[in-house]
């Protein structure tokens, strides 16, 4: 906190003190270094342990996968060159890049790939996420378990080929190589134990860390010999500043050349004809909702209990009084910009009487006999806070039930959520690859790791499992399946409450250049630069 303080002193110093635009000294001289914020601490310094966007944001431009996505949203070869898959979809083959180099200098190759994979899979490292995206290569489970010694399903051909079985036929499975715990890790330098430091934290990346100050800063300083390519940026200074006000204060004193607004600044921005040139509004293939946990919260076992919370909750006001009509309503989960969403989905409506009745039904008229219910969600952002709210007086007016709010440190949130110790919360699923699965059989099958809320649908379940093993060319087939599977979700369960898509607001200064995005979020900084000098 102390911290926080001295940089919002800082930049309200700069502001007043600074010349020219937003502080900018008016030196031509461009310094190639770009000045972001971010609002929240890295949760996790190991790319096998990440699974929060704001941190695998900053390590994306450290690691790699085989593979990623560009800004049109096709998935490309990255450190792989290409690969086959056999004629029954179980054997895909690899052909690694050459002339790949670590942080460290040494050549990357396939052992290097399966010495990473096999390291995430080892139960030492406490990875949250592997078990749901490695689960389907052969061996794993054993690999789990500490009876083998890495993935039997993975093995070297030759420095650079590396041949993966999985389990069943699943035409994304090379979606998967782009999340984190698929990144590759100089065996040379990084053990089989969690990274704590950032020494360790080496990868092959565009950047390469330097600096980790908690309530302070991130350094990465351009990687010369990235297989890519060098970057035109020299460095990326990411800014910790937790407060929405100190953001937007690094923004107007010129410290910061890139900033994420909460909605509350959107209204500050619009008084500005210099800010809003500046702002850029991004989709995101993202949902923000409301979840129950049916291992955290008994009461919550009853789909009638969650039918009538869901037809509680007005969206509309919450997104045109809390949000200024930025965000766009979801009725669904799968977001626009993933394939498969359905334009014409139709969840359940906004109707208090019928909420009444059904929660009546279930034995709690007026709320009457349901326990104390905690509400969680993120306490570093303002936003979440603003639904929070906003739903708590609508259960309490259309419901008579009365929940406590609980804003919680955001590292602490995800180790509860991993735990299922969250009865009732909100929270944001954002798109680790652009397939609808992701959204469906990954979050909710009855056997996923992400699943965390003692959801069981067995209808669910094979539908997905269906859809799952169809091949990508059948997409009106599979999309079909997961529109069904979508409907049992929020309609007839009412396990996720979808509130909003995600609409991100930045303000972006002008003289930043070469900006990527997918739809999932910024890119690795490969083209960006800074044209200006502060």
């Amino acid at each position: 906190m102390r911290s926080l303080v001295v940089l919002f002193a800082a930049a309200t110093l700069i502001v007043g003190c600074g010349g020219g635009r937003f502080g900018n000294s008016g030196a031509s001289k461009a310094d190639h270094v770009l000045h972001a914020t971010i609002p929240t601490n890295l949760t996790k310094l190991d790319p096998a342990q990440v699974e929060d966007g704001d941190t695998i944001e900053v390590l994306n431009q450290i690691f790699e996968g085989l593979v990623q996505y560009n800004e049109h949203n096709e998935l490309q070869p990255n450190l792989a060159e290409s690969w086959t898959v056999s004629e029954d979809g179980l054997t895909f083959t690899f052909k690694i890049k050459k002339g790949v180099k670590f942080h460290s200098g040494r050549e990357m190759t396939a052992e290097d790939v399966k010495y990473s994979w096999d390291r995430a899979a080892t139960k030492e490292v406490l990875s949250p996420t592997v078990e749901g995206y490695m689960m389907d290569i052969v061996g794993f489970a054993e690999a789990w378990a500490g009876t083998a010694d890495g993935l039997s399903g993975v093995k070297v051909i030759d420095p650079y080929t590396l041949e993966v079985k999985i389990l069943h036929p699943k035409g994304y499975f090379p979606m998967y190589l782009q999340y984190p715990c698929y990144f590759v890790v100089d065996r040379e330098k990084v053990a089989k134990t969690p990274i704590t430091s950032v020494e360790n934290m080496i990868g092959t990346g565009p950047f390469r860390i330097t600096e980790y100050k908690e309530n302070q800063q991130v350094v990465l300083e351009r990687f010369e010999d990235y297989h890519g390519g060098a970057p035109k940026l020299e460095k990326i200074v990411r800014l910790i500043a937790k407060d929405p006000q100190t953001r937007r204060s690094l923004y107007e004193s010129g410290r910061a050349d890139w900033v994420a607004l909460e909605r509350q600044d959107k209204a500050f921005v619009d008084q500005n004809e210099e800010l809003k040139q500046a702002l850029q509004v991004v989709d995101r293939a993202a949902i923000w909702y409301l979840g129950f946990g049916l291992k955290a919260y008994e009461q919550f076992k009853d789909a009638r209990v969650r039918k009538a919370f869901a037809m509680a909750v007005d969206k509309d006001r919450i997104i045109n009084e809390g949000f200024d009509g930025i965000n766009v309503r979801a009725d669904g989960i799968i977001p626009p910009s993933v394939p498969g969403f359905d334009p014409d989905f139709k969840g359940l409506p906004y109707d208090p009487a019928a909420a009444k009745a059904l929660l009546a039904e279930a034995g709690f008229p007026n709320g009457q006999g349901l326990k104390p219910i905690k509400f969680y969600f993120r306490a570093d952002r303002a936003d979440p806070k603003i639904v929070a709210e906003m739903v708590a007086q609508d259960l309490d007016k259309n419901l008579g039930v009365k929940v406590e709010l609980a804003p919680t440190e955001w590292k602490a949130l995800l180790e509860m959520r991993s735990k299922g110790e969250l009865g009732f919360f909100h929270l944001r699923w954002g798109a680790d690859y652009l397939d609808p699965q992701n959204f469906l059989s990954f979050m909710l099958h009855t056997n996923a790791r992400e699943n965390t809320l003692g959801y069981s649908n067995p209808v669910f379940d094979a539908i997905c499992e269906k859809a799952d093993k169809l091949p990508l060319e059948k997409k009106d087939e599979r999309f079909n399946l997961y529109r069904e599977a979508q409907k049992i979700a929020v309609v007839d369960d009412a396990i996720w409450i979808p509130i909003y898509f995600q609409r991100d607001l930045e303000l972006v200064r002008p003289g930043v250049e070469g900006i990527r995005r997918s739809a999932m979020g910024p890119l690795p900084h490969t083209e960006t630069d800074v044209v200006w000098s502060r």
